[in-house]
């Protein structure tokens, strides 16, 4: 698969994207966001993966795309539903949910994120860096959440940027991509 961004474009190994957790590494500037982005359907594909069902992806960006002027709360139920605001409470973030984007941390808003993107109906799972801004034990639940979303179907897959060993090592089984 090659993907053009500007000038510059970026040639893919043929990976066999299938069920199941797959985990992309890498140096930064080496593709990784690019690869999903692509996968999602936001960037200009040649050649593209085979089968690949770019309809049903749901992806957890690293930035901050929430609308600044609407409570967190309400963009969760707007858009996720009762099932985003329910993971919301098992990451911890029930007393945010009347907060506007701009009263909370990276941190909180990364948990906002995954809280959005683990409850939409998708069979395929984007998510870029889903831990890089938590500590050690917000992590673990985040990791418990993943493979809770990836146990609920074997039809579920879950692609995850990371440079996060904590993630590695968690999901030791996972298939790796270095990037």
């Amino acid at each position: 698969m090659r993907v053009t961004v500007g000038t510059n474009e970026i040639s893919y190994p043929s990976l066999e994207l299938t069920e199941g957790l797959i985990l992309f590494t890498g140096p930064s500037g080496s593709g990784k966001t690019t690869l999903l982005r692509a996968l999602h359907g936001e960037l200009l594909v040649q050649d593209p993966f085979k089968n690949w069902p770019q309809d049903k992806t749901a992806m957890m960006p690293q930035q901050n795309t929430w609308i600044p002027y609407l409570k967190l709360g309400i963009q969760l139920r707007q858009f996720g539903g009762p099932t985003a605001e329910l993971i919301a409470r098992k990451l911890h973030l029930e007393r945010h949910l009347g907060k506007f984007p701009n009263e909370l941390s990276v941190g909180q808003l990364q948990r906002f994120s995954l809280a959005l993107t683990l409850s939409l109906d998708s069979s395929v799972f984007l998510l870029d860096e889903p831990t890089s801004a938590l500590d050690d034990d917000l992590a673990d639940l985040v990791f418990g959440l993943i493979d809770e979303k990836f146990k609920e179907s074997d039809r579920t897959t879950i692609l995850a940027v990371t440079h996060d060993p904590r993630m590695k090592k968690y999901f030791s089984t996972a298939k790796t991509w270095q990037l």
